[in-house]
C-alpha cells in the first residue's frame, strides 16, 4: 500500500512538472506542498470495498484510490467510525471505467487530480463543504455533461475542468472569488456562461478553445481580464467589457472569429499585444483616449484595420502607431506620435526609408521586424527602448544609429542584419541582450563600452566576419554561445579581466589591449625576416583549409600589417616586399612599404 501510495505522489509531481508551463512555479509549488501533505496524512491505511483510504494525524478519513475496473462508487460517510472529510490527489486518477460518484456531505476537500482523466464519468455532485475545486480535480473528463458547484466554494483551480467537452451548462455561485488559469480550457460544449458579481479574478486561458460559447457576461467586479482568458472562443458573437476593468491582457479575444463589434471602456489604459488578432468579423471598435498603451499586433487580420489601412496606411490610435505594413517607399512619421507599437512595419519590405521625429519615446517588439528594403535609420534621442526582435532580418540595413537614451540593446534586436559592417554602442547601454546582434555575418570588429556590464546568450553568435570585439573590465557576464561560429575571433581586453578568463575557457584567442607588438614581427625577435614570412604563409594555408592558423593573438596582429582585420595574401606580399627592400640596404618604413 505505502508504494502505492508513492506512486501517487510521484504521479502528482511530474504532471505538476509537465503542466508548469502553463500554469507556473507557484502552482507547482502546490501540488508538490499537496503531495507531501497527501504522505504524512496516511499514518494508517486500509481498504473498503473497492476504496483504499488512510487515516489522517486529525483522525479523519482520506480516501486515496480505488479498484481502476470499477464503474460505479458510493463513498460512505465513515470508515470504522471515523468521518471521510477527503479524497486525496490523484485518488480516482485514470479510473477509465467509472461512470458515477456518490459523494457525502462529509467531504469538506477534493484534492489536486482527484479525477483527472476520468473519460467515462458523466456527473457529479459536489457536496456543500468543499470551499476548492482543486488543480486539474476533473481535466480530461470527457464525458462529463454537468456538475453542480456549491455555494461553499470560494476558488476553481487551475485546469479544474480542462477539456471537458462534453460540459454544456456550468453555474457558478456568488461565493467563488477567482477563477484560475485554464479552469474551463477546451470546454468545447459550453455555449453561456456568468460569471457572478463576487468573481474579482480570472486567470489565463481561463475559457480558451470553448469553441461554442457565444455569450458571457463579465461583472463589475472584474478589475483585469487576464492573457488568451477567450483566445479560440470562434462562436463568440458578443462580450462587454465592464467599466472596472482596467487593462485588457495579450491575446485575451485572439482568434474570436465570431466577434463582431467592441467598445473598450474609459477605464481601460491599456490593451495587450494581439488582443483582438485573428477576430476576422470585427469590424466596429471604440477605444477611448484614455487608452495610452497599445501594443504590437492588436488588431491584426481584423476587417477593422483593414479599413483603418485604406483611409491612411499609418494607422495611429491615441498617439500610438500601430500599424504601417502597407506603406511603400521612404515614409515621415508625424509629431503626433509617442509610441511605434509592436510589429508596427513587420514584414514590410517596400519601405526603404524612415523618419522617426523626437516626439516618439519607445520602438516595440519586431517594430520593423524583416524590412527587408530598408538601408538605415536614426533613431532619435528621445527614444528610451528599442523592444526585442525590433530590427531582426532587416538583411539590408547597412547603418544604424543608436541615441544615449537608449540603456539595453534587446533580446534579438539587431538579429540578422547581414548588411550591418559598423555598430556603435553608446556609453549608455548597460547590457547587451540575448541574440542581440546574432548572424550580423558583415560585422567585423565591435567596442563594447565600459558602461557595459553583461553580454547576453548568442549574443554574437553566426557573426562569421567578426574578427576583433573589445571588451572593457566593467563587463562581469557573457553568456552561453556568445560567440559560437566567430571562427577567426580575437578578444581584446586586460590581463586579469572576466573577458580574458571567458577567452580561455572558450578556446578564443584573447590578446592584452596594452600589449605591445611589432608590425610583420611574428616570431618576436626584434627583426622581421624569413622566418615571420613563413609563420604568415603556414598560418594562412591552415586558415584556407578550415584547421587552426596556430598563431597567438598578438601574432596575428603583427601579422596583419595592413589593418584590415584578416591576415591573408596582401600581408604576406608586403612582409616578403619589406624583408626585399631590407635585405637590399633599403632602410624603407612600414608607412613607406604600405604607400607602394
Amino acid at each position: 500500500m505505502k508504494m502505492k501510495l508513492w506512486k501517487k505522489v510521484l504521479a502528482a509531481v511530474t504532471a505538476g512538472v509537465l503542466c508548469v508551463g502553463s500554469v507556473g512555479v507557484t502552482d507547482l509549488q502546490g501540488v508538490l506542498e499537496s503531495a507531501g501533505t497527501m504522505l504524512t496524512a496516511s499514518a494508517e491505511e486500509g481498504t473498503y470495498g473497492n476504496l483504499s483510504y488512510g487515516v489522517t494525524n486529525a483522525g479523519e478519513i482520506e480516501i486515496t484510490g480505488c479498484n481502476m475496473g470499477v464503474t460505479s462508487v458510493e463513498i460512505p460517510a465513515e470508515i470504522d467510525r471515523k468521518p471521510v472529510t477527503s479524497i486525496g490527489n490523484n485518488a480516482f486518477r485514470d479510473c477509465t471505467s467509472l461512470t458515477e460518484v456518490k459523494i457525502p456531505d462529509s467531504v469538506i476537500n477534493i484534492g489536486d487530480y482527484a479525477f483527472y482523466g476520468c473519460t467515462s464519468l458523466t456527473g457529479i455532485t459536489i457536496p456543500d463543504g468543499v470551499t476548492s475545486v482543486g488543480f486539474q480535480t476533473f481535466s480530461g473528463c470527457i464525458s462529463l455533461k454537468e456538475i453542480a458547484i456549491p455555494d461553499s466554494v470560494k476558488s476553481i483551480e487551475n485546469n479544474a475542468f480542462y477539456g471537458c467537452a462534453s460540459l454544456t451548462e456550468v453555474v457558478i455561485p456568488n461565493s467563488v472569488t477567482r477563477i484560475y488559469s485554464g479552469a474551463f480550457y477546451k470546454c468545447t460544449s459550453l455555449i453561456e456562461m456568468t460569471i457572478p458579481d463576487s468573481v474579482t479574478y480570472i486567470g489565463e486561458c481561463a475559457f480558451c478553445g470553448c469553441t461554442n460559447l457565444k455569450k458571457i457576461v463579465v461583472p463589475d467586479s472584474i478589475t483585469s481580464i487576464g492573457g488568451s482568458t477567450f483566445y479560440g472562443c470562434t462562436s463568440l458573437t458578443e462580450i462587454t467589457i465592464p467599466d472596472s476593468v482596467t487593462n485588457i491582457w495579450s491575446s485575451t479575444f485572439r482568434g474570436c472569429s465570431s466577434l463582431t463589434e467592441i467598445t473598450i471602456p474609459d477605464s481601460v489604459t491599456s490593451i495587450g499585444d494581439s488582443a483582438f488578432y485573428g477576430c476576422t468579423s470585427l469590424t466596429e471598435v471604440t477605444i477611448p483616449d484614455g487608452v495610452t498603451n497599445i501594443e504590437g499586433f492588436v488588431f491584426t487580420n481584423t476587417p477593422w484595420l483593414i479599413a483603418k489601412q485604406e483611409e491612411n496606411p499609418l494607422v495611429i490610435i491615441n498617439g500610438t502607431l500601430i500599424d504601417g505594413t502597407t506603406c511603400t517607399g521612404s515614409v515621415t512619421i508625424p509629431d503626433s506620435v509617442t509610441s511605434i507599437a509592436g510589429g508596427a512595419f513587420d514584414s514590410c519590405t517596400g519601405l526603404t526609408a524612415i523618419t522617426i521625429p523626437e516626439s516618439v519615446t519607445s520602438i516595440g517588439d519586431s517594430a520593423f521586424y524583416r524590412c527587408t528594403g530598408l538601408t538605415e535609420i536614426a533613431i532619435p534621442e528621445s527614444v528610451t527602448s528599442i523592444g526585442n526582435y525590433a530590427f531582426d532580418s532587416c538583411t539590408n540595413l547597412t547603418k544604424i544609429t543608436i541615441p544615449d537614451s537608449i540603456t539595453s540593446i534587446s533580446d534579438y534586436a539587431f538579429r540578422g542584419c547581414t548588411g550591418l559592417k559598423t555598430i556603435t554602442i553608446p556609453e549608455s547601454v548597460t547590457t547587451v541582450g540575448e541574440n542581440a546582434f546574432s548572424g550580423c555575418t558583415g560585422l567585423t570588429e565591435i567596442t563594447i563600452p565600459d558602461s557595459v556590464t553583461s553580454i547576453g546568450d548568442h549574443a554574437f553568435d553566426g557573426c562569421t566576419g567578426l574578427k576583433t570585439i573589445t571588451i572593457p573590465e566593467s563587463v562581469t557576464s557573457i553568456g552561453n554561445g556568445t560567440f559560437d561560429n566567430c571562427n577567426n575571433l580575437i578578444i581584446r581586453g586586460y590581463t586579469g579581466s572576466f573577458a580574458e578568463t571567458y577567452a580561455r575557457e572558450h578556446n578564443i584567442r584573447f590578446a592584452d589591449v596594452n600589449a605591445t607588438y611589432t608590425c610583420g614581427d611574428l616570431d618576436g625577435s626584434d627583426n622581421i625576416d624569413s622566418t615571420d614570412i613563413f609563420y604568415t604563409m603556414l598560418y594562412i594555408a591552415n586558415v584556407a583549409v578550415g584547421n587552426d592558423g596556430g598563431l597567438t593573438a598578438e601574432q596575428i596582429a603583427a601579422a596583419d600589417v595592413d589593418g584590415n582585420g584578416t591576415v591573408d595574401s596582401t600581408d604576406s606580399f608586403y612582409i616578403m616586399y619589406y624583408v626585399a627592400l631590407h635585405g637590399a640596404g633599403h632602410n624603407t618604413s612600414w608607412e613607406e612599404v604600405l604607400a607602394k
